[in-house]
Formats: structure tokens, sequence, C-alpha cells
């Protein structure tokens, strides 16, 4: 059985129309001294679970359960949510039949007081699935994987944890070796995991080799052969970037929908000499990009002015590369960390294509480096010290001015025709 790496952390309170947080039931509680004891012990648990403390957590949770247990009565739908958390903590204890157990006592709660045909029980019983499979009890995580894709499949939401829904039964058909029906369902997983998160995201690949296991077992060389050749690529563009399709980036909208291709070109240009090839692409990929992505802020300054310009060009491509590479890895976005990081990168690109004659000195770059040399900390210093009259800027919520400035450097660049 393979290791589950995915874990439903379900958020069953905020299905609309079926249940309500644990806050709001307890905002018309008369008793303050019992909602804050509750709430406490609620963060505590989370903070415990997140910290892998499962005893801890366990012991919070448990102590939560039994106040809104005597509070509310057993079985009130308020109790699904601690249930569905301990079973989790007992699970990654590796106490599969405790996991079941409470996983039962939540699904079943849920479903009888508010829907057996909604989403958030579809995933209730996901987990349960997941249980009896690790208990090796087949028979049983069969019927309630196959009942938590039924409903998943009538809503169709296409997200994280319909993948996960999928993947799950596509592993237990194949356990129980109907690899005729493992096999569509984690093409649909795939397809519905790319949707979500992308085809280089770690859920993917993890489930891709997975695919390329269940096509062996089908028989199917071919598909197999081919799901391995897609797998290494995407990993080698994970790992160095790559070069999508130029696009009209007009809005910022468009920009957000293409976020990850962004980072990817930024990778593959940071990691790539001056003489690659498709560096013309993706250079003017993240030039379009840049002008109106919302989720990036580069900065321009006096020491910016140095070095900018027609003939250096390709750095100014490498520094707007790696604020991309910063801000769409973080959240959020501490801007005086993203300026200083860039500019370590590009200082790095500098220094890689100069040492391979691609690249004449340029003055601005070597001041810093020689600083390096020195003292590593002396020349991030100098970097600290440009970004100040932004950093004062920001402070003083004039970001907007800054954005306008960016946007006038913009105008004033033009880039080669392709």
């Amino acid at each position: 059985m393979k290791r589950v790496l995915f874990i439903l952390l379900l958020a069953i309170a905020t299905t609309v129309g079926y249940s309500q947080t644990l806050k709001e039931r307890l905002a018309s509680f008369d008793n303050s001294v019992f909602v804050e004891k509750v709430m406490e012990l609620d963060s505590l648990s989370l903070e415990h679970f997140y910290n892998k403390e499962y005893d801890e957590a366990l012991d919070a949770a448990q102590k939560e359960l039994d106040a809104l247990q005597k509070a509310f009565g057993a079985d009130d739908t308020i109790c699904v949510n601690v249930l569905a958390f301990i079973s989790r903590c007992y699970f990654r204890q590796g106490a599969a039949k405790k996991a079941l157990e409470y996983g039962l006592k939540s699904a079943e709660l849920y479903g009888e007081k508010c829907s057996r045909e909604n989403i958030a029980y579809a995933n209730l019983i996901d987990n349960v699935a997941l249980y009896y499979t690790t208990l090796e009890d087949y028979e049983n995580a069969e019927k309630y994987s196959d009942e938590a894709v039924r409903i998943h499949n009538k809503y169709f939401v296409n997200d994280k944890e319909m993948g996960g829904v999928l993947a799950h039964a596509a592993e237990i058909k194949s356990i129980l070796g109907k690899i005729d029906e493992a096999v569509p369902l984690q093409e649909h997983a795939l397809s519905v995991i790319e949707n979500d998160e992308g085809n280089h995201s770690d859920h993917y690949l993890n489930e891709l080799k997975y695919m390329k296991r269940y096509y062996t077992e089908a028989g199917n060389k071919e598909k197999a052969d081919e799901t391995d050749a897609l797998l290494e690529q995407l990993q080698e563009e994970r790992k160095h970037g790559y070069v999508p399709p130029l696009v009209e980036f007009n809005t910022p909208e468009k920009c957000r929908e293409h976020n990850e291709d962004a980072y990817y070109c930024s990778l593959y240009y940071l990691n790539h000499y001056l003489d690659a090839p498709k560096m013309s692409q993706a250079a003017m990929y993240i030039f379009n990009w840049t002008k109106n992505a919302p989720d990036v802020n580069v900065f321009f300054g006096d020491p910016e002015t140095k070095w900018l310009g027609d003939k250096n060009l390709p750095f100014m491509i490498a520094y707007l590369a790696a604020c991309t590479k910063f801000a769409l890895t973080h959240d959020p976005v501490d801007e005086e960390d993203q300026y200083i990081m860039a500019y370590a990168d590009l200082l790095n690109y500098y220094d890689v294509n100069k040492k391979k004659g691609l690249t004449e000195e340029i003055e601005a770059f070597e001041e810093y480096l020689k600083l390096f040399k020195k003292k590593p900390e002396k020349m991030f210093d100098k970097i600290r010290s440009g970004f100040a009259p932004a950093k004062k800027a920001i402070e003083n919520g004039e970001l907007d001015e800054l954005k306008k400035a960016k946007a006038e450097e913009d105008a004033k660049t033009t880039m080669p025709a392709q």
C-alpha cells in the first residue's frame, strides 16, 4: 500500500447550508468563560497538530469534545469537526483502529444530522475508506470509497479534495486487482489535480508515478512508457523551469491565470546561460507578465539606474525573473526580503555569465561582488541600503507611487522584436 501523503484536512463546518463554524455556534452561548475555554482548546489542538505533537493535540481535542458534548449533547453536529480531528490525530500516530472508530462516529453523526449527499460527507467517508485501507479491510474500504466518488462526481467541483478522493479509489481498486477500474479513476484524478494544482505540483507528480504503475499492471506498456517520459520531463522542468508559449497579458486577471507559467519561466531564465535556446522568448514572457502582474511588485530606484539600459537588458530581465520567483513562492511577501534575494540571484546570474564570456563587466555589479569577496554581509548591507527609500515609501503608504514609477520604467524599455 502506498504511503499516504495527502490527508484531507476537512473544513466541514464551512459547508454552506449544513452547519456553522464553531465560533458561530458559540456566539449565541451565554457562558463567556465556557466559550473562551473551548476556543482556546480548539486553537491549542491545531497548534500541536501542525507541530506534529499528536499526544498533546489529542489531549486538547478530547477535552474540547467532552466540553461540547456536555453543553450541547453527544449527537449535536458541533461535535463533528472535533471527532474528525481526533481521528486524524490517531491516524498520524499510526493507531488506525482508533482513527477508524472516531472517523465513523464523525461520518455517521454528520450523515444523520446534516446530509449524506454533499461534499463534506464524501470527504468524511473518504477518510473512513483510508482507515479501512490501512487496516487491510479492502471490502469496506471499497464500499466507502465508491460512495465518496459517486458524490464527488455528482458535484464535480474539480478541486484538490476531489483529486484525492479519486486517487484513493484508484489505489483500492488496484489492491483488489480491479485494474480496469483503477486506470480511469487515476486518469480522472490526474486531470482534476492538474486543473487545480498544476502538473508540476508534488501531488500531481506523486500520482503520475502511480498512473505509470497502473498502466503497467494493465499491460499497457505504451501508456506506461509515455507516462514515464512525461514524469521525467515534468521533474526536469520543475527543477530547471520551462518556457511557455507567449500570451497577451493585458489585464491583471490574465497574469494571475498564468502565475505558474511565469514562475517556471523565471526559473528557466535564471537557470540557463544567456546563449541557451529560447532565452529571447523567455525574456519576452517575463517582461510582458510583470507589466500587469498583481502578485509581484518590482522596485526600481537609484541603485538600478547605475546598470539599467538597453545594453544590460538581459540583466533587467534576470532581476524581474528573480523578483517573480520570490514573490510567487512567499505569502505574504516581505518587499525588502524580495529585493535582497532578487539582487543575490541577479548578481549570481551576472557572475556565471561573465565567467563564460557572455557579458562584459558591469561596474555596478562588480562593486557588489568585490564587497562579497571581502565579507558577504557587506554586500547585503549595500543591497539593503539601496532599498531604504522604497522601504520608507512603503511605510508611508506610497506603494502606488512606486508602482507608477515601475510602469514608467517599463514604458521606456523596448524589448527586441521576436
